[in-house]
Parts: C-alpha cells; sequence; structure tokens
C-alpha cells in the first residue's frame, strides 16, 4: 500500500494511491478540506468507534468520495467513487474505481507518514498559505500520532460530542510537543 499527497499550487493538492496493484491520482482542491477530512474521518473511527466514515474531494467540478468501513479492530475496507461533480452528490451515480480491504493500522501508519511530509515541506503556516481555506488538521494529526505510538489515543478532543456529565477536558500540551519534536528529530 501507498499514499502520497503534496500542495501543488495554490488551493491544489496532488494524491495517489496504490493498493493492490490498483493505481489512483486526485487533485482535490481548497473548496473541501480533503486532508484534514481525511485525517478527521480516521480519528472518528478510532475514538469513536464508528462504523463508517465518508470523505468527499472536491476537484472542480468533479468529486471523489472516499468511503471508509471498519470490519473489525484490524481491516478497513476502503471505496473510492468518482462523480462528474460534487453537487447532489446523494442524486448521481458514481462510478466505483476502488473496493478494498487493508490493515486499518496500515493505512493510518501511510497517512500520518504522508502528514508528517506536509509539515516537513510545508510548515503549519505554509500549508495555510497555499491551501487558503483550511488550516493543517493539526488536532486530529497529533491523535493519530498518538494512536501509533501508544497504541490508543489519549490526547481526547471531547469537542465533537459532549455527553450529559461532561466536563473540561484539556490536553497534554507537552506531550503533544513531544509528539511535534520527534519529528523534527526524524
Amino acid at each position: 500500500m501507498k499514499f502520497n499527497y503534496y500542495l501543488n499550487g495554490y488551493g491544489w493538492a496532488q494524491a495517489f494511491i496504490e493498493i493492490d496493484s490498483k493505481k489512483l491520482e486526485f487533485t482535490p482542491s481548497y473548496l473541501s478540506d480533503a486532508f484534514g477530512d481525511l485525517l478527521r474521518s480516521l480519528v472518528s473511527l478510532l475514538i469513536h468507534e464508528e462504523e463508517v466514515a465518508t470523505v468527499v474531494w472536491d476537484e472542480e467540478p468533479s468529486g471523489v468520495e472516499w468511503t471508509f468501513v471498519r470490519k473489525n479492530s484490524d481491516e478497513l475496507s476502503i471505496k473510492i467513487t468518482l462523480y462528474e461533480e460534487t453537487y447532489e452528490i446523494n442524486k448521481q451515480k458514481g462510478k466505483v474505481v476502488l473496493h478494498t480491504d487493508c490493515l486499518f493500522i496500515e493505512f493510518i501508519k501511510e497517512v500520518v507518514r504522508e502528514a508528517d511530509q506536509l509539515l516537513i515541506s510545508n510548515g503549519i503556516l505554509g500549508y495555510r498559505n497555499i491551501w487558503d481555506l483550511h488550516e493543517f488538521p493539526i488536532s486530529s494529526y497529533l491523535q493519530l500520532k498518538d494512536f501509533l505510538k501508544n497504541d490508543m489515543i489519549t490526547i481526547e478532543n471531547s469537542s465533537n460530542s459532549r455527553p450529559a456529565s461532561y466536563k473540561e477536558e484539556r490536553s497534554n500540551f507537552k506531550q503533544e510537543l513531544h509528539l511535534l519534536h520527534s519529528l523534527v528529530r526524524g
């Protein structure tokens, strides 16, 4: 398995995935938070133990829909569907270009490795300057790095859902910096 994602111009990215000897390329635009949505969907599958997560990448006017189904703790189903345009995507018949299973941890490793490269190549502010409307998804990135290091997510972000007995939760800034520092140390 191989996954690449890089910013190739103001508001544009280039993405590549290879699974089971099938190779696909995409050119998402800033109209969707392509990389951020991808990272957030993986965190959602881990933390909330959601079974399904869907991400749509705008390619102006076409679009790419990624559907992730967590089959069990180890296996992830990935389905990639192309649409002629992203407007009212649920009313269109798309073309499925990939539907396969892979090891969930291997996909996370590939995506986090690529996130590492995005940070090294562009920086946090540079990413924002090039991608235009969206910040680098630092919180989701740190959660995935934490998962790979500790085999669990210890850096929680409970802003998406607050239970009735909600108490304010803070993260450990030193732990977050340590994860970022480990990237710099290489």
